[in-house]
């Protein structure tokens, strides 16, 4: 009996040692794969940023405002050059956007949603600074709240990069017929 007993005991510990080993190995592998999606995923919306240019070349406009609709990245980063490289990509997105419909109103146009998505993308800016000093720090609890403000700020972004792009597509519209 006693023997049983020591024996369901040492099975209990070595499960639970392999579980913690297998916890710690699954988080040590998590961060350089975490950061080799994101990058990958953000790579994926520069090729499309790059495939609306070469639409806007091919004269495809209504294909080329979809494809720089879905080449903001709205998802939050854990590394501080991969934030910066997406801030830039997001004013690469914006100019793209302005330059377009000025060409197509030979240098004047009025896109009202313009600064409320240039607002967010700095207020986004913002959070995923103090997102990434958060992870660094013991105050996990502020890392979670941050990280649920920039999925409402991703919300709002993508409703307002929505409007924006439908507002470029109405300018494109009123130009074609005049």
């Amino acid at each position: 009996m006693l023997n049983v007993v020591l024996a369901a005991l040492v099975l209990f510990l070595s499960a639970g040692l392999v579980a913690y080993l297998l916890q710690l190995l699954f988080s040590a592998a998590s961060f350089p794969l975490g950061g080799w999606l994101e990058r990958y995923r953000f790579g994926r919306h520069l090729s499309r940023a790059r495939r609306c240019d070469a639409l806007v070349q091919q004269g495809q406009t209504d294909l080329a405002l979809r494809c720089l609709r879905n080449a903001f990245y709205l998802h939050p980063v854990s590394e501080r050059a991969l934030a910066t490289a997406v801030a830039n990509h997001h004013t690469g997105l914006l100019s793209r956007l302005i330059s377009m419909t000025s060409d197509w109103h030979n240098g004047s146009v009025r896109l009202l949603s313009l600064a409320k998505t240039d607002r967010l993308l700095t207020e986004r800016s913002e959070l995923q600074r103090r997102f990434l000093a958060a992870r660094q720090s013991a105050r996990k609890q502020n890392a979670r709240s941050l990280r649920s403000q920039l999925r409402s700020n991703s919300r709002e972004l993508a409703a307002a990069v929505e409007q924006l792009v439908a507002e470029a597509r109405a300018v494109r519209k009123t130009a074609q017929y005049h």
